[in-house]
């Protein structure tokens, strides 16, 4: 039988007990019929029984725990990345926390979703949760290549920055006045206000930095050897 981490989904859920156990059985149940899938038509039951095993093992790891405002273990491609550039550039220069209040409330990486089915998704950015029309800092200069309403992201703005890197800003309650694509933001410039537009549970700032299309933790931490997640 494969264990079920109980310890880990109770940092995520309110649900009791029984709710949680069925939670971790239906993540563990979805990834073991993928893996069914790939079973050749030769394969016997043992063999099929050993993948589906294996699938639900790959199910539950993705559970990895984060408590809230935790990154840590998540800096995904950072450490590739900020290898690349000078301290004196992105993505070392970049604000880690481009709102004017708010506390981090959700890490980079897995996480079970807040809206809908709760199961594992990967969290591409980082949340602040603030009061609604807390002021929104463009997090580095750069130049606004995107700023529109979508329905997921709700009031959306994505800023072009040097080295290939861009920021994005998503659930706004509002955009700066004027602005548009194609201008020029300098950093700490206030481009919009925190809301809850889009598929949001509350007012929060989702904050993204992307490097040539992959998505990176914004508070990763350069040491020695390495990276980590830096805290804020």
């Amino acid at each position: 039988m494969v264990p079920v981490r109980m310890i880990t989904l109770r940092q995520y859920s309110r649900l009791n007990k029984r709710a949680v156990l069925f939670v971790a059985l239906s993540v563990g149940i979805l990834s073991a019929c993928a893996t069914v899938e790939k079973a050749e038509i030769g394969d016997n039951l043992s063999n099929i029984g050993s993948k589906i095993g294996s699938g639900a093992k790959s199910g539950f790891s993705k559970l990895t725990s984060f408590a809230p405002g935790n990154s840590s273990g998540n800096v995904g491609d950072a450490a590739e990345v900020a290898g690349l550039y000078p301290r004196g550039q992105l993505p070392h220069t970049l604000m880690r926390k481009p709102v004017a209040e708010g506390r981090l409330s959700s890490g980079f990486g897995y996480r079970l979703n807040p809206k809908g089915v709760r199961i594992p998704r990967k969290h591409k950015g980082i949340d602040y949760a603030a009061p609604r029309g807390t002021a929104i800092y463009a997090a580095a200069t750069g130049v606004v290549d995107k700023i529109y309403v979508s329905k997921s992201y709700g009031n959306y703005i994505r800023i072009k920055h040097e080295n290939n890197f861009h920021t994005a800003y998503a659930h706004m309650n509002a955009f700066a006045d004027d602005l548009a694509e194609g201008d020029k933001v300098a950093r700490g410039q206030i481009i919009g206000q925190v809301g809850d537009t889009g598929k949001s549970s509350g007012p929060h700032l989702h904050f993204e930095l992307i490097h040539r299309g992959k998505f990176i933790d914004p508070l990763f931490e350069l040491v020695p050897g390495g990276v980590v997640a830096a805290t804020e």
